[in-house]
């Protein structure tokens, strides 16, 4: 068995006075998640999930708070990988949202509310709804900081 680390974001902006969320489409627009990536020797895991959202997203974020690690396994060439992934939330701060890399077939701001349901993870969507949560009890002050 190998073990893997990756880390990867939550990014929220409010447009139109309501959150959303920026998700991605892989596996040619199918499966439906959050940017996330393998971080390079060296590099912090806050650091590779900024890096992970810029490459796959075109956006940059700040780190708001640390939201979870999740954990699965999957085979890879016949190698059970036990992967653990750190994810952030983050507000968005520049850029515009679209696919970056080859793997990102689509990106999209979807509501927040509706994140839940788009996401094609299990794991993902434990987080998502942490996220649903956190908003919901957050007060306007601190929501202020994801207008974009």
């Amino acid at each position: 068995m190998r073990v893997e680390r990756s880390s990867g974001g939550a990014v929220l902006a409010i447009l139109d006075g309501v959150p959303h969320l920026a998700m991605i489409a892989t596996r040619e627009g199918t499966r439906w998640g959050l940017p996330k990536g393998a971080a390079y020797q060296g590099e912090s895991s806050e650091q590779a999930a900024l890096r992970e959202v810029r490459e796959e997203t075109g956006l940059e974020a700040e780190v708001v708070v640390p939201l979870e690690t999740i954990e699965y396994f999957f085979r890879a060439d016949g190698t059970l990988i036990r992967k653990f992934v750190d994810f952030f939330l983050m507000a968005h701060r520049g850029g515009r949202l679209a696919p970056q890399l080859s793997e990102v077939d689509d990106a999209a701001w979807v509501p927040l509310e509706r994140a839940v349901e788009q996401s094609s993870f299990h794991s993902e969507r434990a987080i998502i709804e942490k996220l649903v949560s956190l908003w919901n009890a957050m007060p306007p002050e601190q929501r202020s900081r994801f207008e974009s």
